[in-house]
């Protein structure tokens, strides 16, 4: 079945299968006590907005031979701006010090970050932005709290006692958010598995 995007693979009778990221409590609504301990993970919200700009709205002091060249920034708030990272005109908003965007809607979040732009990037006289798209992910990335590893242990050990074995966790909110650690991870919990799963080949 598929729910909140995520592909489940799992027959009860035989207790195998996997749960990828992103993890909602709701997926393990008959496993109290493992449904409980995955609610307490802190998802903070974030929305991307990608807008253009002419050529000329770009501040000359920005370009390298006459072109807008880059692959990225994160801006801490101290900085003064609420935009947390950009890749060309895609920009981040949000994060766990910035939950306020979940009150706004799309045109505010375009003005935020047209704002920030201004400050950095483009000429403050320049022409109003052309809106590409903007989306809300009200739950993103996961937050490493204290004692969010142990609410993961809690959340492991209730699904073997209660029958789920063979029912992996996997994905950023067990490994990391970190891309790196996200593909470490994926061979741990794959090792895990077929580990796990060479004990039934023959039976």
């Amino acid at each position: 079945m598929k729910r909140n995007s995520i592909e489940v693979v799992y027959k009860r009778k035989k207790n195998r299968g996997t749960l990828g990221e992103p993890i909602y409590p709701n997926i393990l609504e008959n496993e109290n006590v493992a449904a409980d301990s995955l609610s307490k993970f802190y998802y903070p919200p974030v929305a991307a907005v990608s807008i253009s700009y002419p050529q000329e709205a770009i501040r000359r002091e920005c370009l390298i031979d006459g072109e807008l060249k880059g692959f990225g920034q994160l801006h801490p708030r101290s900085q003064g701006v609420e935009t947390l990272g950009r890749v060309l005109l895609l920009s981040y908003i949000g994060g766990s010090t910035n939950t306020v965007i979940l009150s706004k809607n799309e045109s505010d979040l375009v003005e935020d970050v047209d704002r920030d732009l201004r400050k950095m990037l483009i000429n403050p006289a320049a022409k109003e932005p052309l809106v590409l798209g903007v989306r809300v992910w009200p739950r993103a990335i996961p937050q490493f709290l204290i004692g969010h590893l142990d609410h993961l242990e809690a959340a492991r050990g209730a699904l073997r006692k209660g029958g789920f074995e063979g029912l992996f966790l996997g994905g950023n909110y067990v490994t990391g958010v970190a891309l790196g650690r996200c593909v470490e991870g994926a061979y741990e919990t794959a090792e895990v598995v077929s580990n796990f799963l060479s004990k039934y080949a023959y039976s």
